[in-house]
């Protein structure tokens, strides 16, 4: 189909700030608040947790944005070929470096630590070493302190941090942020199964009693709005009808949000014509394609052969299903259906309606489970 002339206002990319960040108002004055607190406030240093397409990465990017504007310095990182730890100390390196040059100080020795020229205080006949994460965040600390300025420090996709690295990370701003008192804040976004993994390690005490900042769909208000007012922005209209399908098509998911409005805009032949129903419908088709690839898929990957099986056997259930009956299907007990239970709503894969009743999380993954039973009849 051909785009109109008008720039497609929407960003269906992981990682990407949509174009009206909407539905998170509560978070972003949680945190606003800690940061005119200080570190004595327990938001100081938050877990935000929720399912793919939730938003936590945009979020994270809002909450940079916002942490600049009030004059802080920022540190990002993610999983990579590179511990999460060693990039922290990086860049804490840089921003030392930094500031340091901008108020013309130099400390009273100097090593050079991943190639970047580091000062710090160091004892009369100490051999020079590489200083670790700890002590180049004490330093960044104090400096920070001594400006009133802080640092914002995110980590995303934290599920997927190395445990060790996890626990070097976590030690290091509970002493500088909780038992120093510097301004160093973390957040960090994971999938909600990081309390089954890393939250369930006894030794990360510190990361479990980070606060939370749980997020679930958009309220159908806040999703009508992040749908409309992008479109009303850059010169397009929506029909009344055609928006109401597209807010029931993205189920409050900030990512289908956005896919479905991507794909929406994308449908018109005439870049004058409103949007209206049918181009939602034809999009809302692309969008389900594309939750299905991206956010169902790397779900379903993860999930063993038995969590497979229990998704299957909802599916003769048109709305939620019991636990009874699932355990009945699959040919196990109510105990070990329970069991599954847990597993899965910690995947992002179902959640519960009542204690012995569930249905998926999203109905893509609900396709993608079709689609599996199609290709291996064995697992029905």
């Amino acid at each position: 189909m051909a785009a109109g002339r008008a720039k497609n206002p929407f960003s269906p990319t992981f990682g990407t700030t949509p174009p009206l960040f909407a539905g998170r108002d509560d978070v972003l004055a949680r945190f606003s608040d800690a940061q005119d607190t200080g570190p004595t406030h327990p938001d100081y240093t938050l877990l935000i947790t929720g399912d793919r397409g939730t938003g936590k990465t945009a979020l994270l990017n809002v909450l940079e944005e916002r942490s600049a504007a009030r004059g802080w310095m920022a540190i990002t990182a993610a999983p990579s070929s590179e511990s999460v730890s060693a990039r922290v100390t990086g860049e804490a390196l840089r921003c030392i470096e930094r500031i340091q040059g901008a108020h013309g100080r130099a400390r009273l020795s100097s090593v050079s630590a991943l190639g970047v020229g580091f000062s710090f205080e160091q004892h009369p006949g100490q051999a020079a070493s590489e200083p670790g994460l700890l002590s180049v965040l004490e330093e960044l600390g104090e400096l920070l302190a001594e400006t009133g300025a802080g640092l914002l420090l995110t980590v995303d996709e934290l599920h997927d941090v190395e445990r060790d690295d996890v626990r070097d990370i976590a030690s290091a701003v509970q002493i500088v942020t909780r038992r120093r008192l510097r301004p160093v804040a973390l957040v960090a976004a994971a999938l909600p199964l990081i309390e089954d993994t890393h939250l369930a390690d006894p030794n990360m005490t510190f990361l479990q009693r980070c606060a939370r900042a749980p997020l679930g769909p958009l309220p159908p208000d806040e999703a009508r709005r992040a749908l409309r007012q992008p479109i009303i922005d850059s010169g397009g209209r929506i029909d009344g009808d055609a928006l109401s399908e597209a807010v029931a098509a993205a189920g409050g998911y900030p990512y289908m949000i956005q896919l479905v409005g991507f794909h929406a805009w994308q449908m018109r032949e005439d870049p004058d014509e409103p949007i209206r129903l049918d181009h939602v419908r034809a999009g809302a088709i692309e969008a389900d394609n594309a939750m299905i690839d991206q956010i169902a898929g790397p779900i379903w990957n993860r999930l063993s052969l038995m969590d497979r099986r229990f998704l299957v056997a909802m599916l003769a259930d048109e709305f939620d299903s019991s636990l009874a009956d699932i355990a009945a299907r699959i040919g196990r007990s109510l105990q070990y259906a329970r069991t599954y239970r847990r597993r899965l709503i910690a995947a992002g894969a179902i959640s519960p309606t009542d204690k012995a009743r569930v249905r998926f999380r999203h109905h893509a993954l609900r396709k993608r489970a079709e689609a599996a039973t199609r290709d291996d009849p064995a697992l029905s």
